[in-house]
């Protein structure tokens, strides 16, 4: 048995939980973040008499932040390690999320949060790989998605803090954004002293180095074992092809990346439009007061848990393909069931509850969390950041693109229109699912970068 089989064996223990909350917290700061922004732009559209470009702008800096941090993070936590940037990355949120509460204007703001989605868009990679690289491969997904519900948890405490905010003054949208920087102490705590990833140790021959982490995570086996099984795994890299960025792009792993990246740009159409500009859509869609719009969003961002739940119980049994294109196709229905009747005028508010819940447990039950977990299962470990990085990079174009349009969208077609173009990016997701997927579910990280397990292969070729 190598040190990888061993990794893959283990029975989740209390030191896989640390690593899984030290890395989730990080994705709860992105939920956080983006949705207290949702709020404080409520005030700050009346407070600075904002332009739809502005409105836009402020909505997206942060997501075009993420692309570029996204795009770099993920090489360098491939090259130099995992830990590299593991405290940089939320030492850089912090320090943004700090200033942005003292922005003049919107131009100072718009580059604070560019800033402050850098750090969000390295620790996506980062933290997706540096969980997927310690778990055992049978509970993989549902652990990963049990954290990545971590999202939602966020965007539904930033509703409580936005709502209790909300009358504190002329300075609340301040205290709203430097909120942020609360959390994120925590996750620096967290993350002071965790090991680096054994699996990047042992890619790189650093054998001695990796049998410390092992023996921290296994500390039942022997030194002997742990010794045979490092030396076991690294006989079979000798000779294996190095990587490197481009060959995300080359024969070997350019379908996986299409599905890595087109489905999640797709979801970030749809996601972070409604994460964002939903407090605002709500005041056009039969709530009347900023107090009924949050509380209204805060109940919309709640009910996730009916997605998010199922979703954590049954994806390791029925697959992460599956689940995401029968939740692209209820994100799609959902979207399209409030857009139809939005076109003709105020629709009714049930007929807007069904259709936003509908959207968001299918959502949580497939793409919003699938997207994420699925690109750190596609590509080996001197790869696997990179491919993860640039699938955030790409989903942030999906984002920033849709934010930046969507007030210049809704003031030309509409609210009703808006929701009809954004169910057609869901559809369009589930067919890309269905024709690119690969199903990786109970499958081993592959490490080596060669080819794929034959049974992978087989299903990719179906």
């Amino acid at each position: 048995m190598n040190a990888v089989n061993v990794l893959d064996r283990q029975a989740v223990t209390r030191k896989h939980r640390r690593i899984l909350w030290a890395s989730g917290l990080g994705i709860f700061l992105d939920g956080y973040d983006l949705s207290i922004m949702a709020i404080a732009l409520i005030l700050l559209k009346e407070q600075w008499h904002l332009a739809p470009s502005e409105l836009g702008g402020l909505g997206t800096a942060a997501l075009v932040g993420a692309l570029v941090g996204g795009l770099f993070g993920g090489p360098i936590a491939d090259r130099w390690g995992r830990k590299t940037i593991y405290l940089i990355d939320i030492a850089a949120f912090f320090f943004a999320a700090l200033l942005s509460g003292f922005a003049w204007d919107a131009t100072s703001l718009i580059v604070l949060r560019f800033f402050l989605g850098l750090g969000v868009g390295a620790d996506y990679p980062l933290s997706s790989t540096y969980m997927a690289e310690f778990l055992p491969k049978k509970s993989r997904g549902a652990a990963m998605t049990w954290i990545f519900g971590l999202w939602m948890g966020g965007a539904l405490v930033s509703s409580i803090v936005g709502i209790a905010l909300l009358h504190s003054g002329p300075d609340a949208w301040r205290w709203m954004l430097v909120s942020g920087a609360v959390p994120a102490v925590l996750v620096l705590w967290l993350r002071r002293n965790l090991p680096e990833s054994p699996r990047w140790f042992i890619r790189r021959g650093r054998l001695q180095e990796a049998n410390e982490v092992v023996s921290w995570l296994a500390p039942q086996l022997s030194e002997s074992e742990r010794q045979a099984a490092l030396q076991e795994l690294a006989a079979s890299m000798e000779g294996a092809k190095q990587h490197n960025w481009f060959d995300l792009f080359g024969k070997t792993y350019l379908r996986r990346t299409l599905y890595a990246a087109i489905p999640w740009f797709l979801m970030d159409v749809m996601g972070y439009a409604m994460a964002i500009f939903l407090p605002i859509m709500l005041l056009h869609l039969g709530l009347h007061t900023p107090e009924q719009a949050v509380i209204g969003n805060a109940v919309f961002t709640a009910s996730f848990v009916f997605g998010w739940v199922p979703l954590a119980l049954l994806i390791d049994r029925i697959g992460r393909r599956k689940t995401q294109i029968w939740g692209f196709l209820g994100d799609a229905v959902g979207l399209a069931l409030v857009g139809v009747f939005a076109l003709t005028g105020e629709p009714p508010f049930a007929i807007v509850a069904v259709g936003l819940i509908l959207f968001q447990v299918a959502n949580s039950f497939g793409p919003g969390n699938t997207t994420w977990i699925i690109p750190t299962e596609l590509y080996p470990t001197e790869l696997r950041a990179s491919g993860h990085g640039f699938s955030t990079a790409f989903s942030r174009v999906g984002a920033a693109t849709s934010v930046f349009l969507l007030p210049i969208l809704q003031a030309h077609f509409g609210v009703g229109g808006l929701l009809l173009i954004l169910a057609s990016a869901g559809l369009l997701g589930a067919v890309l699912t269905q024709v690119l997927g690969v199903e990786m579910a109970g499958e081993t990280l592959p490490e080596t970068g060669g080819k794929p397990d034959a049974k992978v292969i087989a299903r990719e070729a179906a």
